[in-house]
């Protein structure tokens, strides 16, 4: 087993497919957090406004000159910011691979109520409730169900996708750097749900070469 040198998430990316993702996240955070900012600098400015001294004398308000700003802060804005989000997904989507390149370790990922079957077909190899990846080589996960609809999920290495009982899915990743993830699966399957708990190991290519030779022998 390898000591990790970080147990990541989500937000703290140790492969290429989830630092797309982790991207496009800090990028909406962005957008959102400035334009929360804007509203409640508007608002603040319409609650604090002060009516000038000569409208107080006649009782008569002066011709709104901001409206305009009302039709730019909220429909032009707003449709840049959607643009840029959509521009930025689309991006996001071409860049996260859905093909496996030729050299890429195939691995066969099969789950059951409520435990996880991890097969190494090159190898001959099946483990259980374990999954060991080597660093630096894209890796295909061939993603299947024996019963009801599963969900793998190790969020510092990709993305979240079923796992069906008649239809084969694939995931393409890559892990940059050793560690060990804890990974549940992410679809209420059964009563026993919360145990269905799979461990992800990614480590150098000789020690990975190693546990592979040892579980074959």
């Amino acid at each position: 087993m390898v000591t990790p040198q970080r147990e990541g998430g989500a937000l703290d990316p140790q492969g290429p497919v989830s630092q797309v993702m982790a991207d496009l996240w800090w990028l909406m955070l962005g957008l959102g957090g400035v334009v929360f900012v804007a509203v409640v600098v508007v608002l603040a400015l319409g609650l604090f406004r002060r009516r000038p001294a000569a409208e107080q004398e006649t009782g008569q308000e002066r011709p709104n000159r901001f409206g305009r700003w009302f039709v730019v802060g909220g429909v032009v804005v707003p449709m840049v910011i959607l643009l840029v989000v959509f521009g930025a997904t689309v991006r996001a989507l071409r860049l996260v691979p859905t093909t496996a390149p030729s050299d890429a370790l195939i691995i066969e990922v099969v789950g059951h109520q409520f435990w996880w079957e991890v097969r190494y077909p090159d190898a001959g190899v099946t483990v259980t409730d374990e999954l060991h990846l080597p660093v630096g080589r894209p890796v295909k996960l061939q993603l299947t169900s024996a019963d009801v609809i599963h969900s793998f999920w190790v969020p510092a290495l990709a993305g979240k996708l079923d796992l069906l009982p008649d239809h084969p899915n694939t995931l393409v990743l890559e892990a940059d750097e050793a560690g060990v993830h804890r990974s549940r699966c992410a679809e209420f399957c059964g009563l026993e749900h919360t145990k269905m708990v799979l461990t992800v190991v990614a480590e150098p290519e000789g020690r990975f070469v190693s546990w592979l030779a040892e579980r074959r022998g």
